[in-house]
C-alpha cells in the first residue's frame, strides 16, 4: 500500500476539484479574485464577483455534480459486474434518459418537464432490465442484467430514432440533437441543485454499502457464505447508481466516458476498495467534467458540446490509461 492510497486521498482529490472549480470562476473574461468570489458567497463581494457567480455559479454546479454522479454510478457498476468496462450506460439507463428528454421535447415540453422525462425515462429503463433479468432466473444475475440491460437500451435507442424521425426538421430535431450532444450551458442554479438530492442519495446509499460491494464483487457465494444476502444488495447498489446517472443525463443530457474513465484514473491512486474507489471518482469524475467545460469555450464563440469533447478527450486518456496499467502489470 502506497502513501497515496490512504483515506485522504479521496478529500484531496475533491480539494482538487474545488480547487479547479475556483480557478475557473476567477479566470477568463470575468476574472475575479478569489478572496472576492469568496464574499460574494455571503453576498458582501463587489458586483463584478456576483455577476460571475450568477453567469457562471449554475454552470459549474451543473458540471461538478453530473461528473461526479456519472463517475461514481460507473466505480459502483464496476465493482458490482467485476467488468473494468462497465460505464453508467450498462442497464441502458443513459438511453432511456435521452429518449425521455427527446420525447418530451418533441411534444414542445419546458426545461423542467424535459429534465423530468429524462430522469423518469432513465429510471424506467433501468428498471425494465432489472425485471426482465428477474424473469429469466438465470443463475448469473450479472450476466442475465448487463444482456437485458443491451435489450432496454436498444428499445429506448429505437424510440428515440423514432422521436427524430417525427420531429419537426426546423424547430424541434434542432433542440433534441442539442440536448442529445450534452451540456451545461442552459442548467440553472435552481435545477442544479435540485439533481444534488438524488445524486447525494445515490452516493449516500453506495458509499454506506461499503464493504458489501467488495464482498458483492467477490460473487455471490462469497457474499452468501459470509451472511449477505446478494441478490437485495446488488438491486440497491443498481437502483443507486441508475438514480445518479438519470439525475446527470436530465440536467446535461447525453455525455460520456466520465463514467468509464474517471473510475479507471482513480483506481490508480486509490485501489479497488469500494469506499476509497467510488469518492475518489466522484472527484476526478467533477474535475473532468470542469475541463471539458472549460474546453467546451476554448474555440471562439460558439461552444462545442461537451459530450463531443468528452469522447475526444476521453477515449485517448482511457487509451493511456490502458496502456500504462497493461505495462506495469
Amino acid at each position: 500500500m502506497t502513501g497515496l492510497r490512504t483515506r485522504g486521498a479521496p478529500l484531496a482529490l475533491a480539494l482538487v476539484a474545488l480547487a479547479g472549480a475556483l480557478t475557473v470562476l476567477a479566470t477568463g473574461p470575468l476574472a475575479v479574485p478569489p478572496d472576492a468570489l469568496f464574499a460574494a458567497l455571503f453576498g458582501a463581494g463587489p458586483p463584478e464577483a456576483e455577476l460571475a457567480l450568477a453567469l457562471r455559479g449554475p454552470r459549474l454546479l451543473a458540471a461538478l455534480t453530473c461528473g461526479a454522479a456519472l463517475a461514481g454510478a460507473g466505480a459502483g457498476f464496476q465493482i458490482l459486474f467485476r467488468n473494468p468496462l462497465a460505464s453508467p450506460d450498462l442497464l441502458g439507463v443513459t438511453s432511456g434518459a435521452g429518449f425521455g428528454a427527446a420525447f418530451a421535447l418533441l411534444l414542445g415540453a419546458g426545461a423542467f418537464l424535459t429534465q423530468s422525462a429524462a430522469f423518469a425515462g432513465g429510471l424506467a429503463t433501468g428498471a425494465l432490465a432489472v425485471v426482465c433479468a428477474a424473469l429469466t432466473r438465470s443463475g448469473d444475475g450479472r450476466l442475465a442484467l448487463i444482456l437485458c440491460g443491451i435489450v432496454a437500451g436498444a428499445l429506448a435507442t429505437a424510440g428515440l430514432g423514432l422521436v427524430v424521425i417525427a420531429a419537426e426538421p426546423y424547430s424541434q430535431l434542432p433542440s433534441i440533437t442539442y440536448w442529445l450532444l450534452g451540456s451545461f450551458t442552459r442548467a440553472t442554479a435552481g435545477e442544479a441543485a435540485l439533481a444534488l438530492a438524488p445524486v447525494g442519495l445515490g452516493a449516500a446509499i453506495l458509499l454506506g454499502l461499503g464493504f458489501r460491494l467488495d464482498v458483492l464483487s467477490l460473487g455471490d457465494e462469497q457474499a452468501r457464505s459470509l451472511g449477505l444476502r446478494a441478490g437485495p444488495l446488488r438491486l440497491l447498489a443498481l437502483a443507486a447508481a441508475a438514480l445518479m446517472t438519470s439525475s446527470a443525463v436530465a440536467v446535461a443530457g447525453v455525455v460520456g466516458w466520465i463514467g468509464l474513465l474517471a473510475p479507471h484514473a482513480a483506481r490508480r491512486v486509490v485501489g479497488e476498495r469500494a469506499g476509497q474507489l467510488i469518492p475518489a471518482s466522484m472527484a476526478v469524475g467533477a474535475l473532468f467534467a470542469l475541463l471539458i467545460d472549460r474546453l467546451s469555450t476554448a474555440f471562439g464563440p460558439a461552444e462545442l458540446p461537451v459530450g463531443l469533447l468528452s469522447a475526444a478527450v476521453g477515449a485517448p486518456a482511457f487509451l493511456a490509461l490502458f496502456v500504462a496499467t497493461s505495462r506495469r502489470a
